[in-house]
């Protein structure tokens, strides 16, 4: 009998969030997703001294400058005034993992260990450790050890982070030489799903694939992270939008711990357009740290770019080509805390 792994809480994946992505140097159409569809600017950002700072607080949070929903795991060194320094779309993303994880150790127990094809797995209800419940139903393949889920969130809470609608899974779920479960991989598809942290809520659909480096065999804490997503602010109603938007991060265990974070992708901003982000030096995170302490990012736009620089997990540069020659128009130091 299979029996369940003490979960690793991918606290990488929050702490992307933390990096503070800068914007680009705008048109509107439609691009819909379930649930949500983007109306916004849809060319290329334009980027100014003067609008640096909203366009980061943006692409930083998801759509709500300066700030942030909340972390699963927020504690007092995660908090600057209060409120959590976390992306939206990392933020829930953990959360939903953990969910299918979780759903995964429950449902394969049960599975006969000779089962050869596909069984259904009885529609159940799984509690939430904070609240709420989540209907859950699909199917494993104990032969190819394929997963797939779908489920209904009522106020289903995972520490702390509260969810409602529907979500669907596919990936896999693998017991490992101790007879765990461990899942290797797994897209989750959202359809209107409403999180809320802290009081702040937002709306989110599209997907999220999640799936080990190459050199690993499980999500755990070294895994490359897909989203494409549109995220709504429910506060202003505005809808954001992440396309191929890649993470690949890497934890460091030892005398020191940290994660080095690399970040590639498209983030629209429906007031100022779109900036394409890349990452010349890895993101470094001290796991004791709020803030990067080292690494860089790049957004790029209309004929223009800009690059973030960590200088401490206290200070940051930012470095804007406003006409795109290749040479800083303006630069500016600043505290991470006032982002």
């Amino acid at each position: 009998m299979r029996r369940g792994s003490s979960w690793k809480y991918l606290a990488v994946i929050s702490t992307l969030c933390l990096f503070p992505l800068i914007s680009g140097c705008g048109d509107s159409s439609g691009d819909g997703s379930p649930g949500l569809t983007y109306t916004g600017a849809t060319s290329p950002a334009v980027i100014t001294s003067s609008n640096a700072a909203g366009l980061i607080g943006s692409a930083y949070t998801g759509g709500n400058s300066g700030i942030s929903v909340g972390d699963i795991t927020a504690g007092v060194k995660h908090l600057d005034n209060g409120v959590s320094r976390r992306p939206r779309s990392l933020t829930i993303s953990r959360a939903l993992i953990k969910f299918v994880h979780l759903t995964a150790i429950d449902h394969t127990l049960a599975m006969p260990e000779t089962a050869a094809t596909a069984s259904n797995i009885p529609r159940s209800t799984l509690n939430g450790n904070c609240g709420g419940t989540a209907t859950v139903d699909g199917s494993y393949d104990d032969a190819d050890h394929t997963i797939s889920l779908s489920a209904n969130l009522s106020s289903y809470c995972q520490d702390g982070m509260k969810l409602n609608g529907t979500i669907g899974a596919l990936g896999q779920a693998i017991a490992d030489r101790q007879n765990n479960i461990n899942i290797s991989n797994v897209t989750i598809t959202l359809a209107n799903l409403s999180a809320s942290y802290e009081g702040g809520t937002f709306t989110a659909s599209g997907t999220m694939s999640i799936t080990p480096q190459p050199e690993y065999t499980y999500v755990d804490n070294n895994i490359l992270l897909t989203i494409n997503m549109l995220l709504k602010d429910n506060a202003t109603t505005k809808v954001y939008k992440l396309a191929n938007f890649r993470i690949s991060q890497s934890s460091t265990i030892g005398t020191i711990s940290y994660d080095d974070i690399t970040i590639t992708g498209r983030f629209y901003d429906p007031d100022s357009g779109y900036i394409d982000l890349s990452t010349p030096t890895a993101i470094r995170i001290l796991n004791d740290d709020v803030w990067p302490s080292s690494g860089s990012l790049r957004a790029g736009g209309a004929d223009c770019s800009a690059t973030l620089t960590a200088l401490s997990d206290i200070t940051y540069q930012l470095d804007v080509d406003s006409d795109g020659n290749g040479s800083v128009d303006s630069s500016e130091s600043g505290l991470w805390a006032n982002i």
